[in-house]
């Protein structure tokens, strides 16, 4: 068997140089950020109190929840009990608006 020498390989052509970048502009294009997020963007300020219901008040909570549908493979109820709640809430909130004639 015949033991030859690896190719040659050939000198990179000379790569033309790169223009140098302007500093000032490319810190304009990353500060300048998109204006379709901040206009979306609403801060909402929250705040947490704790709630006592009846043990049958949770009970029909839970019932009610377990009827929503579901992911087809999850063992996770369709929406969790503090999710209801609000649902809830701002249904109560649209009746009670519509009843008094009052938008908030």
């Amino acid at each position: 068997m015949a033991i030859s020498k690896p190719p040659v390989r050939k000198a990179p052509a000379t790569i033309p140089a790169v223009p140098a970048a302007d500093e000032k502009k490319i810190e304009a294009v990353i500060n300048r950020g998109s204006s379709s997020l901040t206009s979306e963007v609403t801060e909402v300020k929250l705040k947490n109190f704790n709630i006592k219901l009846p043990a049958s008040t949770l009970t029909v909570i839970d019932e009610l929840r377990a009827k929503r549908p579901r992911r087809p493979t999850s063992p996770k109820l369709g929406i969790s009990t503090q999710d209801w709640l609000l649902e809830a809430i701002q249904e109560k909130i649209q009746r009670e608006q519509k009843k008094y004639g009052k938008h908030i």
